[in-house]
């Protein structure tokens, strides 16, 4: 009843096998959970969604729809929709059985709310991780997280920023662990680029007002006299599009201000791989809403050689090779000052900087490290010791 798409197991996973829960798998932006999933071997990975895109950018060893796309069920699912949840919550205790899960992963914090009672179910422990978005109090209060808080076994995090957020909604400390975002090393080879012209400054995130993209069109306009021969490069789309092309007309740099929409993520890798200098000016949003850790972006540039421009939001300082130089949110001027800074940099330091921001990533934020600790900890939701020597 179910789509399932498998591929060959690779030798080195074990039979035991985790079931990882994502209500659509998998949006571009959610790259990293792709990385976290893929580098798992330890435990046998399988997801299960509810609806499934990109698949042939995300591809996976066991991945499973809930929900049949055949007539029938629709016909059903349109007539009394109070049907779905109950029959992907039974879909999904199937598939947990069927794959002999002995522990259910959800990815975000309102999908482990949804799939609580079926983790109970199945008698098999529950651990959530938390992204951002969903620790806004308003979704919060909306998806009343206490019973998840109380009787989920483990909530990771990505940062102490993050982590003190979590606790802040209720969730008891000795529940929540940090683990930090992986990234593939091999995906993003370090290359130090000498400064060519033009110089070329990338953000890459959705068009949402948290991730300030109109900041970043500000900060480059009143940098770019001091810059020389520039571009600024802004990769995705969202709801602000029309609104961001506007302004850099207004400010007067269309001419050196290129839109590239949506674009795949090994799309964005080739991109990356012609940027100068990477800014990503976070901020609080007007509805609450916050990176909750840090974007991604930042550590893979880093990883490729690229220097940082940010804000000190979230768990961005706890990401970035230069604290020091993070300024505060919507402080445009001081972000130009960044970019400016960067530019005229000699070219020693210059190398030097972005050889400190590669040891970071590697030191932090390999995504074989990563899955070393996560099987650590999902060891310790089972109540099983592992040895650390």
């Amino acid at each position: 009843m179910t789509r399932r798409y498998m591929r060959n197991r690779p030798r080195e996973i074990e039979t035991r096998s985790v079931g990882h829960f994502i209500h659509t798998y998998l949006g571009r932006s959610a790259t990293f959970i792709h990385t976290f999933i893929r580098f798992q071997r330890r435990f046998q990975p399988v997801v299960f969604a509810k609806s499934l895109e990109h698949l042939d950018e995300f591809p996976l060893d066991s991945v499973t729809c809930l929900f049949p796309e055949l007539p029938l069920y629709r016909r059903v699912f349109r007539y009394f929709p109070q049907a779905r949840d109950p029959f992907w919550q039974f879909m999904l205790a199937r598939g947990l059985k069927r794959h002999d899960c002995i522990l259910l992963h959800a990815h975000y914090g309102w999908n482990g709310r949804r799939v609580l009672d079926v983790a109970a179910r199945v008698k098999i422990p529950l651990v959530t991780t938390f992204y951002g978005r969903d620790l806004a109090p308003d979704l919060a209060a909306r998806h009343d997280y206490e019973p998840l808080f109380s009787r989920g076994a483990l909530f990771f995090c990505e940062g102490p920023a993050m982590a003190r957020s979590l606790e802040g909604l209720g969730c008891p400390p000795d529940k929540v662990r940090v683990v930090k975002i992986g990234i593939d090393l091999e995906c993003f080879p370090f290359r130090p680029r000498p400064r060519s012209e033009p110089l070329i400054i990338l953000q890459i995130a959705r068009f949402v007002e948290k991730k300030g993209v109109d900041l970043s069109i500000r900060a480059y306009a009143a940098a770019r006299p001091h810059l020389g021969p520039s571009e600024l490069w802004l990769i995705g789309d969202g709801v602000l599009g029309a609104e961001l092309k506007s302004r850099s007309e207004s400010l007067g740099i269309s001419s050196s201000t290129r839109f590239f929409g949506m674009l795949s993520h090994a799309e964005c890798q080739q991109m990356i791989d012609r940027a100068h200098v990477c800014i990503q000016p976070s901020r609080t949003a007007a509805n609450g809403d916050t990176e909750g850790g840090a974007p991604t972006v930042l550590i893979e540039m880093q990883a490729a050689g690229i220097p940082v421009v940010a804000t000190k939001h979230a768990d961005i300082p706890a990401v970035v090779a230069e604290p020091e130089a993070l300024v505060d949110e919507e402080d445009v001027a001081g972000l130009a000052e960044q970019l400016t800074r960067l530019a005229r940099l000699p070219e020693d330091e210059w190398s030097a900087l972005a050889l400190k921001g590669r040891r970071l990533v590697e030191r932090e934020h390999d995504a074989r490290r990563v899955a070393e600790r996560v099987y650590t900890l999902y060891s310790e939701a089972l109540g099983e010791v592992v040895s650390t020597t």
